[in-house]
């Protein structure tokens, strides 16, 4: 039996280090400095990926950035989520599926499904989520105004003609 050996990741910060550093002395000699785990082999692969490395975030340890295969289709959808949003319409997935379908059919888009688990990718991808529009207390009657002030002057006027004291009033929900 082998023994399993762990998968090591390396930081993009470490692979650009190796590259320059295999620029100037050779493959063999940057595995010697920085250690048998980066080997030959790695670092041709590397090398390869060099002008990916050098634009992509220092502190990820991958390029996985491919490009979105429907970019258009995309703005289009987070789009019309924003702009129902705006609107106060609420947005389910379902909406969102069939929004994208109609979309990618007016686009002439042949290669897309539009499934639930793409919805949920995207929706993760663009940072959105789904919300649901909650109300915080009843609404108010529209004379609420007129009625307060005519229930104040009724206890005013049962408290003068049943000779309460103010201290005697309470109140219940």
């Amino acid at each position: 039996m082998g023994s399993k050996e762990r998968r090591l990741s390396y930081s993009i910060a470490f692979k650009t280090e190796v590259v320059n550093y295999d620029e100037k002395h050779g493959n063999w000699a940057a595995e010697r400095h920085f250690g048998s785990p980066p080997t030959q082999k790695m670092i041709r692969e590397w090398r390869k990926q060099r002008k990916d490395l050098i634009k992509a975030d220092k502190s990820k340890k991958t390029l996985r950035s491919c490009a979105p295969k429907w970019p258009k289709l995309k703005e289009y959808v987070k789009n019309w989520i924003l702009d129902h949003r705006k609107n106060g319409i609420a947005v389910s997935t379902k909406m969102i599926l069939i929004e994208a379908r109609r979309l990618a059919t007016e686009m002439s888009i042949t290669d897309f499904a539009g499934t639930t688990s793409w919805c949920k990718r995207f929706m993760r991808r663009n940072g959105l989520c789904m919300r649901t529009k909650t109300t915080i207390a009843q609404k108010l009657p529209r004379e609420y105004e007129r009625k307060i002030i005519e229930f104040h002057k009724y206890v005013i006027n049962m408290r003068k003609e049943l000779c309460f004291e103010i201290g005697q009033l309470g109140n219940t929900n």
